[in-house]
């Protein structure tokens, strides 16, 4: 944890440092290391692109997650009101066996006097 949490801490670092960086240009709305005065690219450029991929994929996956997560906890939700409902036709149902019970009772005691 410490591990990714000072990770994260580099990351947030580096691109406080694009940002404010006046070797940065905007090419079809995605910013762009422009290389340095000597014509080389600058070091942490492939760093950077490979980071801001990682970054992506992760929130995707992040994305993803939450959605499955919603449509665990609506399956959740459904099958608790499919028990409260299978609950409540059980208890219907004993409900009926005693009235049988009791309704046989009388039958019986009414055969036996009579």
């Amino acid at each position: 944890m410490t591990k990714l949490i000072n990770h994260n801490e580099r990351l947030t670092n580096e691109l406080a440092l694009l940002k404010n960086s006046p070797q940065r240009k905007l090419i079809n709305g995605q910013r762009l290391v422009r290389g340095n005065s000597t014509g080389k690219k600058h070091p942490n450029a492939n760093n950077n692109n490979i980071n801001n991929e990682r970054v992506t994929a992760l929130q995707s996956a992040l994305m993803d997650k939450e959605r499955i997560e919603v449509e665990l906890q609506k399956k959740v939700e459904e099958s608790k009101q499919r028990e409260a409902s299978l609950e409540n036709e059980l208890s219907n149902m004993w409900t009926v066996m005693e009235k049988l019970k009791k309704s046989q009772g009388t039958r019986r005691a009414d055969l036996e006097d009579g």
